[in-house]
């Protein structure tokens, strides 16, 4: 995981396209730059600028070893999954760190709608996969943040399994991206 604590590049995310165009290179892995504008609905030499943008900050990068020839270009993320630096307090800072968090709440939710609406259209071994839940628990800060723990901890072999197939492209015929995501915070009673 790598920490980000550098305000230019969480600025970069609040871009609502450039949000929705990094969730799609982290779903879909190496690509075109044509590919990508064909599945966001846009011209490439836009999809191209703001793919610019996102490199400027290590967030993606070229992958010239899959191009056919020396128009194509074909990039991916720069990393595997990332940690925002929390600790960040100057006003400024904490504009950015907000604009960033309210993009990432709607990108998440968007998904889940996108995939409530489209679910039926999957594979109908598919159809009935994912899942959703909620609790109301009451607990004090620290078991809060065991419980962040223990969910971390839940996952970590899953991101170890996905970034190994990614690395070596050497996945099973029949994965599928999945999108997990949960949230657990303090609610006025």
């Amino acid at each position: 995981m790598r920490q980000i604590d550098d305000l230019d590049m969480l600025r970069v995310l609040t871009s609502r396209f450039r949000m929705k165009l990094f969730s799609l290179l982290f779903r879909i892995g190496p690509v075109t730059v044509s590919e990508l504008a064909r599945r966001m609905g846009a011209d490439p030499g836009q999809v191209s600028y703001h793919l610019r943008q996102m490199q400027k900050h290590g967030l993606i990068e070229d992958v010239p070893e899959l191009a056919r020839d020396s128009r194509e270009r074909w990039v991916r993320t720069a990393m595997v999954g990332w940690v925002l630096d929390t600790d960040i307090e100057a006003p400024e800072a904490a504009a950015v760190v907000q604009a960033w968090t309210s993009q990432w709440v709607i990108d998440q939710f968007e998904r889940l709608r996108d995939f409530q609406r489209t679910h039926m259209t999957l594979p109908e071994d598919w159809r009935g996969a994912g899942f959703g839940s909620s609790r109301h628990l009451r607990l004090t800060k620290d078991e809060l943040a065991q419980l962040a723990d223990q969910l971390d901890a839940v996952l970590q072999p899953w991101r170890e399994l996905t970034r190994s197939r990614v690395e070596s492209s050497e996945a099973p015929p029949d994965t599928c991206p999945i999108f997990v995501f949960y949230h657990a915070f303090p609610e006025a009673p």
